[in-house]
């Protein structure tokens, strides 16, 4: 069973209208144009390190190339499917690479894709669709101007898209025999949040996504902001924002993790914040909660709760 943590959360006031998530890298291989991930059985994860807080997302590896040869691998950092219609598509600002300290350049790469898998991307491309107007057909049901329809195979019974569009970053890595290499990249998150929500809105919501318990509860209640205006309680309720981290991609490498540290960092002590995560957060400063293990294998992707009473004047 996973336990549960509630712990105090960094603080941030744009409000992002858009769900995603964040990932680890991955080595992908190239199928007929498309990206899929792709085990590496001779490069080992020999360190990750990883940080997160509302306000960056920071993972430092080093990883390293068991075999007597050179391997040259296609990486790529993976974002999860889009959201359409009502949330904006996710996105990432401020995304840098380092390997072995040197800034590394990506290319970027839109993929597109059914429910069995087949890909899509070059045949959207050629239509001249991309984000815009995919999110434009989401949300109003209507063809953008100038732009061709989209095949009927591409839309469900609703006549809404049927697939998925994702973002990549991408590059080649060499990995020299018997060699450590050390990447690190780091980025602005981008967060699921609005406007405050009532305490029972956000439980309902996220108890089962990021682990709420009683406690968790009570303490959302607790921060819930009722004020009175013209002799009535009007309740504006908490600001939340919800933040999700691919962390599985990681058991596409060589055994498992040898050093595995993650770290949470608050910046309000009122804050909190909950995730299901199966090990023991440690309290190591002020601000700082911490897990640390050898041999880690990740059976779970990070989905983490950040709640705060809104500051009401």
């Amino acid at each position: 069973m996973p336990s549960y943590f509630r712990i105090l959360a960094y603080s941030i006031t744009a409000l992002l209208f858009s769900t995603s998530a964040f990932a680890n890298d991955s080595s992908f291989g190239d199928a007929n144009g498309s990206i899929t991930l792709k085990y590496q059985p001779h490069i080992s994860m020999d360190k990750e390190s990883l940080f997160i807080s509302e306000a960056e997302v920071r993972v430092d590896y080093v990883f390293t190339n068991t075999s007597s040869q050179d391997l040259i691998v296609p990486i790529a950092f993976p974002m999860p499917p889009m959201f359409f219609g009502s949330a904006d598509h996710s996105s990432i600002d401020n995304f840098t690479l380092k390997v072995n300290g040197k800034t590394q350049p990506t290319q970027h790469r839109l993929v597109a894709q059914l429910a069995d898998k087949t890909d899509i991307s070059a045949e959207l491309k050629q239509l001249g669709w991309g984000i815009d107007e995919v999110a434009y057909f989401a949300e109003y049901a209507e063809v953008p101007e100038g732009k061709p329809a989209l095949p009927q195979q591409w839309l469900d019974e609703d006549q809404q898209i049927a697939f998925t569009l994702s973002d990549y970053f991408v590059w080649e890595q060499t990995f020299p025999a018997g060699q450590s290499v050390s990447i690190s990249h780091s980025y602005t998150p981008s967060l699921s949040t609005g406007i405050p929500d009532t305490a029972n809105s956000i439980i309902d919501t996220y108890t089962e996504l990021a682990c709420l318990d009683e406690s968790a509860k009570q303490g959302i209640r607790k921060r819930n902001l009722v004020v009175k205006q013209d002799g009535e309680d009007v309740e504006y309720g908490v600001e939340w924002s919800h933040l999700s981290y691919i962390l599985v991609t990681a058991n596409n490498w060589q055994g498992a993790i040898k050093d595995f540290k993650l770290t949470i960092k608050k910046s309000q002590p009122t804050d909190l914040i909950s995730l299901c995560f199966d090990g023991e957060l440690k309290k190591t400063d002020p601000l700082t909660f911490e897990f640390q293990q050898k041999q880690f294998t990740p059976t779970q992707d990070l989905s983490i709760l950040f709640i705060r009473k809104p500051n009401f004047e």
